[in-house]
């Protein structure tokens, strides 16, 4: 007889699953322990927490989700110098980049 196992995912990815991967788990019926998949992806996902902070009137830095160094230049040169880089799915801030210039 097959039974659901629990999953735990921990804020910052340092145990367990990979944060990318708890929504697709807890909707296949996957238990997730500890941080539910619903909260890591609401600080996760840039609109989801942007639309969040919008409707509590709380100001943000201009962002963008831009894929190509390409994009990432123009929006830096938009909005100035220094420009965080951040990989998306990472709460830690492992592989976050403070950029001063192209």
């Amino acid at each position: 007889m097959h039974t659901k196992k629990n999953q735990l995912t921990k804020y910052g990815n340092y145990l367990g699953i990979p944060n990318n991967l708890s929504t697709p788990l807890s909707n296949n019926g996957v238990n997730i322990m500890g941080t539910q998949a619903k909260d890591i992806d609401r600080a996760e996902d840039r609109e989801v927490f942007s639309d969040m902070l919008d409707k509590l009137d709380i100001d943000q830095p201009k962002w963008s989700v831009l894929k190509t160094m390409s994009e990432a230049t123009t929006f830096a040169n938009k909005v100035g110098f220094p420009v965080l880089v951040r990989p998306s799915f990472v709460l830690s801030g492992a592989a976050m980049r403070v950029c001063t210039d192209e």
